[in-house]
């Protein structure tokens, strides 16, 4: 049986990645790490089991991991470091350009976002075997400057550094390490997101909407399955010859728009 580990995987993003690994049948069954108690949806309940802990803990990465492969197995298959974001209040405090971040809101960004993949990957990796594949997610907020988001985007940018660093590093035991980086996705840290950078709740979509129509070429948002199709290819045998590669899903929002638009 093969198994992979989704962290943050119980709602939104990572639950649309938990969607696809399963019925691209990259895996049999995924073990779902969140700070949520969410039971999975009932179509899938049965391959889904999930672990409490916070990700930012390394006793509670420890742990979780521990009674994972005491449950599934010693040597996961699939490691899928998605968890991140941050708080509504975290995103209100860096809401524009000028306004500095606190020392304690920055380093809660990059705890979350970037300290976890390496605590959950230090964890995970050395029980992995060869053929074994690791895809992170970043965001383009790491790849674009992004002024109003300066403590999430420098985290989501070290992830793709680690990611590449790592596709070196585990190379030699032929285990994969890629990324992903989303680009606009109404998942619930974009509606805390959109309300801090309203200022209203109940502006939060109208914000997205309107962000999405300014920066996307294509025009439209993108979505959890857009996400979680990306990242199974990633992770299946059809990407056995791809590694410290970061793929963008957004929609052209990293290729600018063209003069005059």
């Amino acid at each position: 049986m093969k198994y992979g580990i989704v962290t943050g995987g119980a709602r939104g993003l990572g639950l649309g990645i938990v969607r696809a690994l399963l019925d691209d049948k990259v895996v049999d069954q995924v073990a779902v790490v969140d700070l949520l108690n969410v039971s999975p949806p009932a179509e899938i309940a049965a391959r889904v089991h999930c672990f409490r802990a916070d990700v930012t803990d390394e006793k509670r990465v420890t742990r979780a991991v521990e009674a994972i492969t005491a449950k599934l197995g010693p040597h996961p298959d699939v490691l899928c470091n998605n968890a991140g974001g941050g708080d509504r209040n975290w995103f209100a405090e860096g809401g524009s350009a000028e306004q500095w971040t606190s020392v304690e809101v920055w380093r809660k960004f990059i705890d979350l976002n970037l300290n976890s993949v390496y605590l959950v990957t230090r964890e995970v990796a050395p029980r992995m075997q060869p053929g074994g594949a690791i895809c992170n997610t970043s965001s383009i907020a790491g790849i674009l400057p992004t002024p109003a988001l300066a403590a999430y985007a420098a985290a989501k940018a070290g992830v793709i550094s680690y990611t590449k660093t790592l596709a070196l590093q585990l190379g030699p035991a032929s285990i994969r390490v890629n990324a992903v980086a989303p680009g606009l996705i109404y998942t619930p840290l974009w509606q805390d997101l959109g309300a801090a950078l309203a200022g209203a709740e109940e502006r939060a979509r109208m914000a997205f909407d309107m962000t999405v129509q300014t920066l996307t070429p294509l025009g439209r948002e993108q979505t959890p399955e857009d996400i979680g199709r990306a990242v199974a290819f990633l992770c299946s045998e059809r990407a056995v010859n791809v590694t410290g590669h970061v793929m963008v899903v957004d929609g052209g929002i990293v290729l600018g728009r063209p003069l005059g638009r």
